[in-house]
């Protein structure tokens, strides 16, 4: 898939998510308003009943009242029931006192837990009887009613003369009540959202790293195939001028000829080394042959060897073996490839006559191997890809450098396997500094200078 393909799906996925979390968010503001309307209903209906049963247990009173137990209202209710009846409503319908004398507000109190209980009302309110005038009759403690959404309803609405007595009643605690009743339904869509998302993040992420890694395997192949094709090469015409019977035999100068050959297959076979090496680091086949590794001679036995590369191209290759602990448990082919691979970057990434310098050093638990050199550097952004495996820094002008990109990855790999790591500093033009840290064993008898 090519990447302007890619950037459509993801774009098109993109937009997809938006409109599902739109979508999921409309949903959410329509539920917490559908039950918002609700609970209004809920409770309006309620302050309707409490309104309606103040107004009876008046209506109780007055006629226990009237029927206070003397013989004649006894009688009068006897004989007359109508008359009685009229008396009771009178009386109920001619009420001017006070609201304080009509209902105690621990009895209102009652009455409100009742019918919100009987409601399904589980909520902490704050209430106050309201006078016509607007002042408070009496309230709960905490009632403040300044900018909250309040409900009210009026008391004893069937006297003749109303004096407009208001119970008014707000939740101090709605807005987190009416989500908290969402809590389940918000919350699962939440996390139904993030999962979407953070699967569409891996997809795109894997989707562009896929991409990625295919044009490094593209770059891969066509280095491969130019890094073995020219030992084949060279061999094959080496063969062919050896097996030509119309070049004379003083001509064909068979110690040359069979020198390239022997050096074409050194070469062909350190290629082919490589990839194997990589194949066997996927695999997770390979075996450490630890054993106790004197670095210095190690390192002095490699920078000897790299040293004729070097001053073929009139450049220095020096070195300075400072570290006090310098034995350690380690699988000695394995770390001479590793900084044989530093020092073959050292050479090949070099526009000018390279000054290489290698160094060993203690700090902490570690012996570090440090490979300092002149050469065209490293930006910050391809720091962070070096070790990738296949990844090749962009040389420039440099055409004649090749390789496979697996040398910085191995060299990462083997520290890893010896417990240790690798860290590089660099700027572009100023040259690198790669620094191995590989622990040394306590257990060791630590050679000293």
């Amino acid at each position: 898939m090519s990447r302007k393909w890619i950037w459509f799906v993801t774009v098109f996925i993109g937009l997809a998510m938006a409109s599902l979390i739109l979508v999921q968010a409309y949903w959410i503001k329509n539920a917490i308003q559908v039950n918002s309307q609700q609970f209004e209903q809920l409770v309006i209906r309620s302050m309707y009943d409490i309104s309606s049963q103040v107004d009876h247990h008046e209506a109780a009173k007055v006629i226990v009242k009237k029927m206070d137990g003397t013989p004649d209202t006894a009688d009068l209710w006897l004989k007359n029931r109508r008359v009685f009846i009229d008396r009771v409503i009178a009386g109920m319908f001619n009420v001017q006192a006070d609201i304080e004398k009509r209902i105690s507000p621990r009895d209102l109190v009652a009455l409100i837990n009742d019918v919100f209980s009987e409601s399904g009302i589980d909520l902490p309110y704050e209430y106050a009887v309201v006078r016509w005038n607007g002042e408070i009759a009496f309230s709960s403690e905490k009632f403040d009613a300044i900018g909250k959404e309040i409900y009210q309803v009026q008391l004893f609405p069937n006297d003749k003369y109303p004096n407009s007595n208001n119970l008014v009643i707000y939740f101090p605690d709605k807005k987190s009540f009416l989500f908290k009743s969402l809590s389940y339904f918000t919350l699962s869509s939440l996390i139904l959202t993030l999962v979407i998302m953070a699967s569409f993040g891996f997809t795109v992420f894997i989707m562009f790293r896929q991409k990625r890694l295919s044009d490094i395997r593209s770059d891969f192949v066509s280095n491969m195939t130019h890094e073995l094709k020219t030992p084949i090469s060279t061999i094959s015409l080496a063969s062919q001028m050896l097996g030509d019977k119309t070049i004379p035999q003083e001509i064909k100068n068979t110690e040359h000829i069979s020198k390239i050959i022997s050096e074409e297959c050194k070469r062909l076979g350190s290629q082919v080394e490589k990839v194997l090496q990589t194949a066997v680091f996927d695999k997770g086949r390979l075996k450490l042959r630890l054993g106790e590794v004197n670095m210095h001679e190690m390192v002095s036995g490699v920078v000897e060897n790299f040293s004729i590369q070097v001053k073929s191209r009139s450049g220095k290759l020096t070195s300075s073996l400072k570290a006090r602990d310098f034995i350690i448990q380690a699988d000695q082919v394995h770390i001479t490839n590793l900084l044989s691979n530093l020092l073959d970057n050292a050479i090949k990434y070099c526009n000018r006559n390279p000054e290489i310098h290698v160094e060993t050093s203690n700090k902490n638990d570690y012996l570090v191997i440090s490979v300092k050199d002149n050469g065209i550097g490293i930006n910050r952004n391809d720091q962070k890809r070096i070790f990738e495996k296949f990844y090749r820094v962009p040389t420039g002008n440099i055409h004649s450098v090749k390789g496979f990109g697996l040398g910085l990855s191995y060299v990462k790999m083997i520290a890893e396997e010896h417990h240790g790591y690798v860290e590089v500093e660099s700027e572009p033009y100023e040259g690198s500094t790669f620094r191995v840290y590989l622990p040394w064993n306590d257990t060791v008898n630590h050679a000293k200078d």
